[in-house]
């Protein structure tokens, strides 16, 4: 079979799945058109299982962030402030899978001076959360979204003006920390800008944004729980995903050891640009 051919065959595949509505598939470009290397799954399935598994990547591999990547994915095909019900019991897990890496690396004295700050960040952003409607909520999430990727791209300039932070300062960003954490899960965002500056190596810097997203992640499963966002719903989602969120925390882990982050990086930032974009406007 010619190679001509075959893009032809495969020009008519795609198209007959868009016609039956199961375009998501995994392509990639080979010279301008398009070639069908994935197999076929609902929008539901592949989606929900590719920010399942992005979770244990961030959480494991870098820290945090799990929120800006995989919330605005999984909210494309749930409701919103379900996504976060559902990515918080992920984050947990693997919380309990990267411990032994992890432990007794960290800094606490960073941890020390923003949990005051944390914890009304944190109440601040249930209140929030209560009160929000659901279609509103969606266009936040993926405008903070599109706002966490620009301040990804621009963080080295905005990290040579930082200075060393004060008691209020530090409280102030602990509130930040906090509000953004349980509205999105896009804490580590706002972690990353705090810890850069302080020097710490890699092993440490990434043990200390995960112990800042333990402590997070405990406060907010009270108040997902008291709010009712955390259900039986969310569950038996997570329950589905501990597969793929297990090979993801595994992949982060060997990514924190072994590669450099940076295409990494540039690839997710390109995904949620466009994602939330997407809840922007839908």
């Amino acid at each position: 079979m010619s190679v001509k051919f075959g893009v032809v065959v495969c020009d008519f595949v795609f198209y007959i799945l868009q016609s039956v509505r199961y375009i998501d598939v995994l392509l990639i470009g080979f010279w301008g058109r398009w070639w069908l290397i994935g197999a076929l799954l609902d929008s539901m399935t592949l989606l929900l299982a590719l920010g399942g598994f992005l979770v244990g990547v961030m959480r494991a591999g870098f820290g945090g962030g799990v929120g800006v990547v995989a919330a605005p994915i999984m909210a494309l095909v749930i409701p919103a402030k379900l996504t976060l019900g559902v990515i918080l019991p992920l984050s947990l897990a693997t919380d309990v899978i990267s411990v032994r890496y992890y432990w007794g690396h960290w800094v606490g004295q960073h941890v020390r001076a923003l949990l005051p700050g944390m914890i009304v960040g944190v109440l601040l952003g249930g209140g929030i959360l209560d009160v929000i409607p659901e279609e509103w909520f969606r266009r936040i999430l993926g405008a903070l979204a599109c706002v966490f990727a620009f301040l990804q791209v621009f963080k080295d300039r905005i990290l040579s003006d930082v200075k060393p932070l004060g008691f209020g300062a530090r409280v102030g960003v602990g509130i930040v920390l906090g509000v953004v954490s349980s509205l999105v899960h896009a804490g580590g965002v706002v972690l990353m800008l705090y810890l850069l500056p302080q020097g710490l190596s890699g092993r440490t810097f990434v043990a200390t944004a995960w112990l800042f997203g333990v402590i997070l992640n405990a406060m907010k499963l009270v108040l997902y729980l008291s709010l009712g966002i955390i259900n039986s719903q969310s569950l038996m989602m997570d329950v589905w995903l501990l597969p793929v969120l297990a090979l993801g925390a595994l992949v982060g882990i060997v990514m924190n050891k072994h590669l450099s982050p940076l295409w990494f990086n540039r690839i997710v930032l390109v995904l949620v640009l466009g994602i939330g974009f997407k809840l922007m406007v839908s």
